[in-house]
């Protein structure tokens, strides 16, 4: 479970921002929208937040900002060569920050254990790197690196200076050695099965889930098709999701397709970008398309009739699209995040969809979900509480992300109305547009 993520230096984001999952002192929605951090009777987090901000505010840099970190934890080890770039970019608006590094920081819960990482890097480097655990809520200072080129006694591991603490067990110093300038410490760990530090590598692999921040992606479907064909069960709440949103689907299957010419030119173009693996273009191009038929009645009698999905609307597309991810999270409390979920999306439908993880009904597992959305009828329909609400607005060209909990509004107060006529900022101001 996410607690809070921060950066600092990072695209439109200069100064230190941190998206907080933290439950406010707060009574609206306790038991729907907030769950217990166990062992911890005083820390609840809440089940979604929702990001809101003009075009251009900053919204999918802070995401971006959480996917970028992600990688670098489960590829910069594997992924990566000496001298590769790192995939990170200062804030340029300022003579300062542009020739400093970029920061990110975690702080999550695995396993009733909370834990602190954090790096700080540039395109060429990693300037810092370390991991504090806190089992019992002792803290444990399990590693850290720091760049000091000028002190000679810290070679030959370029320029680092390294610190192990005594609750980081087994291998330390073997896996220190592979570590390069360019890659991460708890990513070779990864790669070396040391165990603590697998579990930590883990939860960025497997508990965080990213849809897409980019359109067009060439095997979008994928991963809810692997799923169905896994599970049965989990194909039956694809269709019954699909059937309930009415949008005249009754069933789906898969067929598969040999990759044509003109995509398999698409995936070596995919694989010659600086952070993916070359090596395993080949591979991907022997790999067969699956297919996705949906089924519909016909209106003039009981027979069906097969489409295949690209014949369907964007909207039926990008419901397939997240709901293999969606229902995976819910199922074992996994954390979602996704840029502008109303996307080709009703705002009925998508409404919908966030409510599921604020029905402890359906959200037995504690599954977190963050997104950026412009749907303001959000805000005044008793989905979210004040601190699951964020904005972000630009001030002197950087980024600013805060809560609407800050504001603390009152009880009754119509948010729509108040963020629309701009209360709580985070709204475009139109000049000389005709409107």
């Amino acid at each position: 479970m996410l607690v809070e993520f921060s950066v600092e230096n990072y695209r439109s984001i200069q100064e230190k921002q941190t998206l907080s999952m933290v439950a406010a002192d707060n009574e609206t929605m306790l038991d729907s929208n907030t769950f217990p951090v166990p062992n911890n009777d005083d820390l609840r987090l809440v089940t979604s937040a929702a990001i809101y901000g003009s075009n251009a505010s900053g919204k999918s840099n802070l995401l971006k900002a959480i996917q970028v970190l992600k990688n670098l934890v489960i590829k910069s080890a594997s992924r990566m060569q000496i001298g590769d770039k790192l995939p990170v970019e200062p804030f340029k608006l300022n003579s300062e920050t542009a020739k400093k590094p970029s920061s990110f920081e975690v702080i999550f819960i695995l396993d009733d254990i909370r834990y602190e990482y954090g790096v700080s890097l540039n395109r060429e480097r990693v300037f810092e790197e370390w991991l504090i655990a806190y089992r019992n809520e002792v803290q444990e200072n399990w590693f850290s690196r720091e760049y000091l080129p000028d002190n000679p006694k810290f070679e030959p591991n370029e320029g680092y200076k390294w610190s192990f603490g005594k609750g980081l067990k087994g291998e330390k110093k073997r896996i220190q050695r592979f570590v390069r300038s360019n890659s991460l410490f708890i990513s070779h760990a990864a790669q070396n099965n040391h165990p603590q530090l697998k579990e930590v590598f883990d939860f960025f692999q497997d508990e965080i889930n990213m849809i897409s921040l980019t359109e067009g992606q060439l095997r979008e479907f994928d991963f809810t098709i692997k799923m169905c064909e896994e599970n049965h069960n989990f194909r039956e709440q694809i269709v019954n999701l699909l059937s309930e949103a009415d949008i005249g689907i009754s069933d789906i299957r898969f067929e598969s397709e040999p990759m044509d010419d003109n995509i398999k030119l698409v995936v070596q173009n995919l694989f010659s970008e600086e952070f993916e693996v070359r090596k395993n273009a080949n591979n991907l191009l022997e790999i067969d398309f699956m297919n996705v038929i949906t089924i519909h009645k016909m209106n003039d009698s009981n027979s069906e009739i097969e489409l295949e999905i690209e014949d369907e609307s964007a909207g039926t597309k990008r419901l397939f699209y997240i709901a293999g991810y969606l229902l995976w999270v819910l199922e074992y409390g996994k954390v979602l995040i996704i840029d502008e979920i109303d996307r080709s999306l009703h705002p009925v439908l998508s409404k919908a969809l966030i409510k599921m993880f604020n029905n402890p009904e359906i959200n037995k597992n504690n599954a977190q979900l963050i997104f950026t959305t412009h749907d303001t009828t959000l805000l005044d329909d008793e989905t979210f509480r004040p601190d699951q609400i964020w904005f972000t607005e630009k001030d002197n060209s950087m980024t600013k992300l805060y809560s609407l909990f800050d504001f603390r509004p009152r009880e009754n107060e119509s948010l729509q109305k108040g963020y629309l006529l701009g209360r709580y900022g985070a709204i475009p101001f139109i000049n000389g547009l005709s409107i």
